[in-house]
């Protein structure tokens, strides 16, 4: 039991250094174990008086410590006999400054994938295809879990014209997530690439999860144009006319593909 005196007293001496670190949690944790330790464990007189002075002034630090009090609206105080109410302050204590530095975390993953994406955009932009590529297979190989960046990625790509690229990153998207929207963009892609098989198939997966959007109509209209499909084409174009009255894109589709079929509905 004395071993773990030792380790409790050097940890609450260490409590002020710790938080110069920015070493929050651990000084947090210091106080709350300390103070557990101190409820349970019988002391001699100095031992007892040594402990409530170390207890006192590691609260006092973490009171007065400019991050903590930003973060903690309660008093930090501590009062001999209280040990249990200052356990549960310091509970309270370390959970708020988890989900601060759960936040930080998080806002700092952002900012990478963020400036990531930047440089991976103003590489294309210069012509430096060899090193957006490598860019962006870094930062979506760091967080391979991320449908979100991997569908930021092939979007990049789709802006810059390179739709095997784009095809790829949309795919691991949908892949992790399925989505109308993120098979409509497979399905673009595919079919720049004359690929009109895929693009097909994709166009059918966008459609049964999301069956009212004119614009999918249109776009797997505008696929059977290109197979000189004329009658899907006109059936496609009239679809999504139907639900969009006003889609004047569609309407010459569907027109244009009548004419195409010799005029017959």
């Amino acid at each position: 039991m004395s071993q773990e005196l030792t380790s409790a007293r050097r940890a609450l001496s260490r409590v002020s250094s710790d938080l110069k670190q920015g070493r929050h949690i651990s000084a947090a944790t210091a106080v709350r174990d300390g103070a557990r330790l101190f409820g349970r464990v019988p002391m001699m007189r100095n031992e007892s008086d040594e402990f409530i002075t170390l207890l006192r002034n590691s609260c006092d630090a973490l009171r007065y410590d400019r991050e903590i009090s930003k973060i903690f609206p309660l008093a930090i105080t501590y009062t001999p006999g209280q040990e249990g109410a200052l356990m549960e302050l310091m509970n309270e204590l370390i959970e708020a400054l988890q989900l601060v530095s759960t936040e930080d975390a998080i806002r700092k993953h952002q900012e990478k994938k963020a400036s990531e994406l930047a440089k991976a955009r103003e590489e294309l932009e210069k012509g430096a295809l060899d090193e957006a590529r490598k860019t962006l297979a870094g930062i979506t190989g760091e967080y391979e879990d991320d449908p979100a960046l991997a569908s930021d990625a092939g979007e990049c790509f789709m802006y810059a014209g390179l739709y095997e690229d784009a095809a790829h990153y949309l795919g691991k998207a949908a892949l992790l997530e399925p989505s109308a929207h993120l098979f409509n963009r497979l399905g673009i892609a595919f079919r720049k690439m004359s690929q009109f098989d895929k693009a097909e198939k994709h166009f059918l997966h966008a459609l049964e999860l999301e069956s009212a959007d004119s614009n999918l109509w249109f776009n797997l209209g505008r696929l059977y144009l290109d197979r000189k499909e004329w009658d899907k084409a006109r059936k496609c174009g009239e679809r999504a006319l139907s639900l969009s009255p006003d889609f004047e894109e569609a309407a010459k589709l569907a027109a244009y593909a009548q004419k195409q079929s010799g005029g017959k509905a």
